[in-house]
Formats: C-alpha cells, sequence, structure tokens
C-alpha cells in the first residue's frame, strides 16, 4: 500500500496541512524541531509526494527545463550539477537538455519543454538570438533566464565580468615581465569571448605590447591544433579564451618537449573542475559557479511566483587564480 501524507502526519504528531507545507517548501512560519519531525517520518516510511496531483491543484508541474550547449564541456557539466542542485532543494526536477551547439535541436527542445508544462526554463546557449522564440514564452507566461549567453546579451541573463577577466590575466602577464603575448580562442561568434579580448588587449596595448591573434575551436582539440603555430612564435606567454583550450596545449607542450612554464606561461578561462589537477596547475580566471547557480535559480523562482518581477542583466565578478602555469619568461643567457 502506498504510503500517504495521512501517514506521515501521524508519525510526525503533526497536521497533513503542515506535512504538505514542510514538504512543499513553503514552512517559514514552522519551527525546526517540527521541520525536522517531519523530514524524519518522510525519511523513515518513504514518502514519496504526488506531483501530478501537486500540479493539478496549484498549476505547477514542480519542473524546470535546463539547456546547456555541450554537456561533455566540463564548465557545462559543472554547471548544471549546480543549478540541479539548487532546484532540487527548492522542490523541483530538472530536465537537462544537451543541444549540442544546434540552435535547431536548442528551439525544438524548447517546443518539447513547453509542450511538458515545464514551471521555467533555463537557457545556456544560442536561442536568445531567436527573439520569436523567446516571446513565444511569454507570451504562454512560461519565465526564463539565460546564462552564458556567448552571442548576445537579453534581458533575464546572467553573465560574468569577461571583461575585467581579461584585463586580469593581461595585468598578471606583464607583471612577471613578457613582452609577447598570444590570445586564443574564436571571438568572431562569441560575443564574450570578444569581451576577453578586449580587456586583455586595453592593457597591453597600453602598455605597447605585442598581441598575437590565433583563432581556433573552443575545445581541447582546438588547443592542439593551433598549439605549433603558438610554440614556433614570439609569444611567451599565451591567455586561452577557455580552460579547454588550454589542456589542448598543454597535450602538444608534452609531446614535443616542452616545460611549462619555463617555456611558455598559459593561462585559461572558466577554472573547471581540473584546472587544479593539470601539471603545472592552471592558472586561471574562476567563474563564480555556485554563485551563478544559486542567483540564477532565486530569480526563476520569483519570477514563477511573481509574473511582475523581472530583472536586467546581471553581470557577476570574476576572479584571477594563480597557479603553476605562468611564471617569467625564459630569456636565454648571452
Amino acid at each position: 500500500m502506498a504510503i500517504t501524507i495521512k501517514d506521515v502526519a501521524k508519525l510526525a504528531g503533526v497536521s497533513t496541512a503542515t506535512v504538505s507545507m514542510v514538504v512543499n517548501n513553503k514552512a517559514d512560519r514552522i519551527t525546526q524541531k517540527t521541520k525536522d519531525d517531519v523530514l524524519a517520518a518522510v525519511g523513515e516510511l518513504g514518502y514519496k509526494p504526488n506531483y501530478t496531483a501537486r500540479s493539478l491543484v496549484s498549476s505547477e508541474s514542480f519542473t524546470i527545463g535546463l539547456i546547456v550547449p555541450e554537456i561533455t564541456n566540463p564548465f557545462f557539466a559543472e554547471l548544471a550539477r549546480n543549478l540541479e542542485n539548487h532546484l532540487h532543494q527548492a522542490g523541483y526536477v530538472t530536465f537537462l537538455c544537451n543541444s549540442g551547439e544546434n540552435l535547431s535541436l536548442e528551439e525544438r527542445y524548447i517546443d518539447e519543454l513547453i509542450g511538458r508544462s515545464v514551471d521555467g526554463l533555463i537557457i545556456c546557449g544560442l536561442t536568445a538570438e531567436n527573439k520569436e522564440k523567446l516571446k513565444l514564452l511569454e507570451k504562454l507566461s512560461i519565465p526564463y533566464l539565460i546564462l552564458d549567453n556567448r552571442r548576445v546579451q537579453s534581458n533575464f541573463s546572467i553573465v560574468i565580468d569577461d571583461f575585467e577577466g581579461g584585463k586580469l590575466t593581461a595585468q598578471h602577464l606583464l607583471s612577471l615581465g613578457h613582452d609577447t603575448f598570444a590570445f586564443v580562442g574564436d571571438f568572431s561568434d562569441y560575443q564574450n569571448i570578444y569581451r576577453r579580448y578586449e580587456g586583455f588587449s586595453e592593457v597591453l596595448l597600453k602598455a605597447g605590447k605585442e598581441i598575437i591573434i590565433y583563432k581556433t575551436d573552443l575545445t581541447r582539440k582546438g588547443g592542439q591544433k593551433i598549439a605549433k603555430k603558438i610554440f614556433n612564435s614570439k609569444a611567451t606567454a599565451v591567455f586561452c579564451s577557455n580552460d579547454l583550450i588550454a589542456v589542448g596545449i598543454y597535450e602538444q607542450a608534452h609531446l614535443d618537449g616542452l616545460h611549462l612554464p619555463k617555456d611558455l606561461s598559459i593561462t585559461g578561462f572558466d577554472d573547471i573542475s581540473f584546472a587544479e589537477i593539470l601539471f603545472p596547475k592552471l592558472t586561471t580566471i574562476k567563474q563564480p559557479l555556485e554563485e551563478i547557480s544559486k542567483i540564477a535559480v532565486s530569480n526563476l523562482l520569483k519570477m514563477i511566483q511573481n509574473s511582475d518581477f523581472s530583472f536586467d542583466t546581471l553581470v557577476l565578478p570574476v576572479k584571477l587564480v594563480v597557479r603553476d602555469s605562468t611564471g617569467k619568461p625564459n630569456v636565454p643567457s648571452s
């Protein structure tokens, strides 16, 4: 026989209304002891709330759609994990969709998620370019917000200060005494990558330094593909526009017998989980994933609960994490 809310209430010694408020995260006025008693009873009995019944009563499905461009990219995997954790704590189930950087697939996922009556959407990808799709969500009163929007900025966006990240990287490398620098990435299609380059170049050009630009895919293979050109250039310091590119350059440097940072200083951007376990450990710009996720979920839930709530683009700060992949340039003795 299925465990009911009445069973939980009887074991905890409270009313069914109290149990309902606790399991639905609406127990602000209930004492912590009572909450603990209810949750203990829920755990002991293995009670599972009936979400279908909840949705019929409240017109909410307690589900959120999350679209990411590439789940194999550790940055998006870590972002998705953080978002899911915060949504779970708020009583929501996450539908994760991986678009593979494919706009048409992303749009199809949005249609599918609309059909599944999600309460809101978090979009990390290309859809912000499609104003018609966003207008459809607004027409249907489905709240959404945009994260890591690499193409254009729009309302309901949460982004990080890419420009400042580029500046911090340049200032660090300048302080080590480097003269010729390389920037690696593809900013022809990605606004956030271009902002990283703008911050980087502003500092270096003011200092009268040379920057060599290498366009490549924002992947590990992209880093490998361009690495030899960098090794054969005058550059002694490299700013990779994400950590995956840096990983690819590391791999090629190892194959070519280069010693980092003695032969080349390398910096990244994102601070993905294994940046700290590379050898040498990667100097990089840290994106505040925990803060991004917390603010994103908080704002989305406010939009769900209050149709009049809105916000403009939020820009969150970044910080430079200095590790072992950067050092003074290797100047040959005369």
